[in-house]
């Protein structure tokens, strides 16, 4: 009971959004929430955590080798385990889903309210090992489950719009501004830094829970069972193998493990909507991923603290 009391404030939150939307205080799409996390909040969360998180280590080096190992395995691990086999749009789906956690809106959160700001730290150090390879390798795969082959045209568009991505960049600029340069942050823009990560949490939740759409979720639960549990366990359960091998320290261990364990991203529909996939099956892909992680969330709790 104590594990589901640690993150129950998560799904509070989460239905408050869902009940906002409901009586039309939150109306139409949440795109403008959405829009200041992305470009605003979550890029000064990063930047400011991975500022302070006193750089790279030598550990370090074993992260980055079980962020890209998982990236290779885990998608071969979804094709010998896809029901969709005979059904390449949503095979892609697949390939595309099972390591695209939810890590902004919904594994930060959860990180801040279990770990606290250590964990935040860590999970933001992971990130920014990770995004790239995160976003190349998901569409790479997802295009090798839908034609066979990889579209050397998507891969580029992929790249391209990471040049752009904010959160990428934030990343960046607190590498090169902690370790190149080694300024330090003037007091005020310290802390208006630190006003809008605080206000993240709260804000991403709130989004998540104003997209749930709980009609949907009885009657595609059999429908995306294996892919879901795929991302909300199989996925994490290969993190938790690959570090006995490339070990870290405790708290980076947890929270790479405990984001990885959130359901699929939000962003996945767009993805596989423009990549010519099944994107309603996506679409029922997260919501189901979202709504089973109301149970897996509080086991991966209860197994890893």
């Amino acid at each position: 009971m104590k594990y589901v009391a640690v993150v129950l404030p998560i799904f509070a939150i989460m239905g408050l959004g869902w009940f906002l939307r409901r009586i039309k205080v939150i109306k139409g799409d949440v795109g403008n929430l959405e829009n200041i996390l992305y470009w605003g909040i979550l890029p000064a969360l990063l930047f400011r955590s991975i500022f302070y998180s006193g750089g790279f280590a030598k550990e370090d080096l074993n992260l980055l080798y079980v962020v890209y190992v998982s990236f290779i395995i885990m998608p071969a691990v979804s094709f010998v385990m896809s029901p969709w086999k005979k059904n390449p749009q949503r095979r892609g789906v697949s390939l595309l889903t099972c390591m695209r956690s939810n890590n902004i809106y919904m594994g930060i959160p959860v990180v801040s309210l279990v770990m606290g700001e250590v964990g935040v730290t860590a999970a933001s150090k992971y990130l920014g090992i990770s995004l790239v390879g995160y976003h190349i390798f998901s569409v790479a795969c997802g295009q090798l489950g839908l034609y066979g082959k990889l579209n050397f045209n998507a891969v580029s568009k992929t790249l391209k719009e990471l040049v752009k991505n904010p959160l990428i960049i934030s990343c960046i600029f607190a590498m090169v501004c902690s370790e190149i340069f080694r300024i330090n942050l003037p007091l005020w823009i310290d802390e208006s830094l630190k006003i809008l990560s605080n206000s993240a949490t709260a804000l991403a939740l709130l989004a998540l829970g104003a997209n749930i759409r709980l009609r949907e979720m009885g009657e595609s639960l059999k429908e995306t069972g294996i892919d879901t549990l795929m991302k909300n366990a199989v996925y994490p359960l290969l993190l938790m193998f690959l570090f006995s091998f490339w070990p870290v320290g405790h708290n980076v261990r947890n929270a790479v493990i405990l984001v990885s364990a959130m359901p699929v991203a939000v962003n996945t529909f767009i993805v596989a909507k423009g990549m010519n996939m099944d994107h309603d099956y996506a679409a029922r892909l997260i919501a189901t991923s979202t709504f089973v992680s109301l149970i897996t969330i509080p086991l991966w709790v209860a197994i890893l603290f």
